[in-house]
């Protein structure tokens, strides 16, 4: 039982400080190193998910145009992400088991 809680603090830790360090993260930084996308990388091509990671980190810092411009589908990603981890941290911190 004992292992369980520990799990269950550092999960719900983790649940907070991850969007916490995506925030502080500047997108200036991912902007200054090279994309790592397999695709990219082994086929020579963009793929749907390219440009993502700057597309949220923008979105999350308010740069939406530039989000868009980095990656389209963050329209539709950032409001699933933001359910999923939302939903999650209630179920976590304040036992919603049916969300």
């Amino acid at each position: 039982m004992r292992i369980e809680k520990h799990v269950a603090r550092g999960k719900a830790g983790w649940l907070i400080l991850l969007p916490l360090l995506f925030f502080l993260v500047p997108t200036s930084w991912l902007e200054a190193h090279p994309p790592v996308c397999l695709s990219r990388l082994i086929f020579k091509r963009r793929c749907p998910g390219c440009g993502m990671t700057r597309a949220m980190s923008c979105a999350i810092h308010g740069q939406f145009r530039k989000a868009w411009h980095y990656n389209k589908l963050v329209v539709i990603v950032l409001p699933l992400l933001t359910q999923s981890w939302l939903r999650e941290v209630l179920r976590q911190y304040f036992h919603w088991p049916h969300l």
